[in-house]
């Protein structure tokens, strides 16, 4: 990454993070909707690990038969 697209960045997410201390309510629902979506991957990825393991169960037993 070359300095000046470095320094843009920099730049930029300090502009981000002065215009969300003046709102904090704007800065309170990004973070909700930063955690809530981790929330909902983690869940989705524990949905997923356990439909995954009842298949492979399901599977086991259909072809001992």
């Amino acid at each position: 990454m070359s300095p000046d697209i470095a320094h843009e960045a920099g730049e930029t997410a300090r502009t981000v993070v002065a215009a969300l201390k003046t709102t904090p309510a704007i800065l309170a629902l990004v973070i909700f909707n930063l955690v809530f979506m981790g929330i909902v991957v983690y869940v989705q990825k524990s949905n997923a690990d356990r439909w995954q393991a009842l298949m492979t169960l399901t599977l086991k037993q259909c072809e001992g038969k």
